[in-house]
C-alpha cells in the first residue's frame, strides 16, 4: 500500500513529490519549501532545523529526507518508529534512482519512471552538444566569503556534462570556503554564480586579471535550479550549458 500521509524534509524533495502529483498526500514540508507555490500552504515542520515533534504530530506514514541536509534528525525519526526514505542524490543517476524509490513507496512508480526518463533524455542532449574544449570554470555560491563547488557535488557533475572543467575539483571536495588566492590562481575562463551577482566579480579589482572577467564570461545562474536536486536540476544543467557554449 502506497504512503498516504507524506512529510518532506527538504525543498528538493517537495519538488519531486509535487512533480509526481502527490500534493494531496503531502501533509508537511519545511519553511524553505517554496516551489511550487502551493507548497507554501502546507503545514511546516521546521526550516533547516527539523522539529521531530512537529513531524510526529502530523502522523505521517512516510517521511522523505535528504541524507546530508537532514543527517541529524533522520536517526531520531527512525527511533520514533517513523518510516524514513532518504538519499543524497548528488548525481543525476542517484537523483533518478531516488525519484523511482519515491515512486515505489507511493504507488506512483509509472509516473516516477516517466519523469526520470524525460529528465535523462534532456541530460543526454546536453552531453551530446558539449564543446570539445572545456573551459576552466569556477562555480561559486558566495563571493564574500568565497565558497565554491569542488568534486563530489551536483554542480561539478553539471559542469562536466555541459562541457566545463571544474578548476577546483582537484583541490576541494563538496562546497567549501576557498581563499581568493586559490580561486584567482586557477585562472578561471568561466565563472558561474549560483546566488551572488556578477557585479561582485566585475567590480572587484582582484578579479580583473582573470580570463573570465577579461572576456566577460561571468554568469548568474538560478540557484534553485542548480543547487536543489529536483526535476528542475535539468533546467540548471541546460542553463550552465548555455553559458559554456556562449564562449566556446
Amino acid at each position: 500500500m502506497g504512503a498516504k500521509r507524506i512529510v518532506s524534509l527538504a525543498p528538493s524533495i517537495t519538488e519531486i513529490l509535487f512533480a509526481l502529483r502527490l500534493e494531496p498526500r503531502v501533509v508537511g514540508v519545511t519553511e524553505v519549501c517554496d516551489y511550487p507555490p502551493a507548497a507554501r500552504r502546507k503545514p511546516k515542520v521546521g526550516d533547516y532545523q527539523i522539529s521531530p515533534e512537529k513531524v510526529v504530530a502530523l502522523k505521517p506514514d512516510l517521511v522523505v529526507a535528504h541524507e546530508v541536509l537532514n543527517v541529524r534528525v533522520i536517526p531520531v525519526l527512525k527511533r520514533l518508529g517513523l518510516r524514513v526514505l532518504s538519499a543524497n542524490p548528488n548525481r543525476f543517476e542517484k537523483l533518478f534512482a531516488f525519484i523511482r524509490a519515491i515512486g515505489e513507496a507511493t504507488d506512483t512508480a509509472r509516473e516516477a519512471a516517466q519523469l526520470a526518463r524525460a529528465m535523462r533524455a534532456r541530460v543526454e542532449r546536453v552531453r551530446q552538444r558539449a564543446p570539445l574544449r572545456k573551459p576552466r570554470s569556477l562555480f561559486l555560491i558566495s563571493v564574500e566569503p568565497l565558497w565554491a563547488a569542488g568534486r563530489d557535488t551536483f554542480a561539478d557533475e553539471m559542469m562536466a556534462i555541459a562541457g566545463a572543467r571544474n578548476a577546483l575539483a582537484a583541490s576541494i571536495s563538496g562546497f567549501k570556503a576557498v581563499s581568493l588566492e586559490t580561486a584567482l590562481g586557477s585562472a578561471p575562463e568561466l565563472i558561474l554564480l549560483a546566488g551572488p551577482k556578477a557585479d561582485a566579480i566585475f567590480q572587484s579589482p582582484r578579479w580583473q586579471r582573470t580570463p573570465a572577467v577579461k572576456n566577460r564570461r561571468v554568469y548568474e545562474l538560478n540557484p534553485d535550479w542548480t543547487l536543489r536536486e529536483s526535476p528542475r536540476s535539468v533546467n540548471g544543467l541546460e542553463q550552465i550549458a548555455q553559458c559554456v557554449r556562449q564562449g566556446a
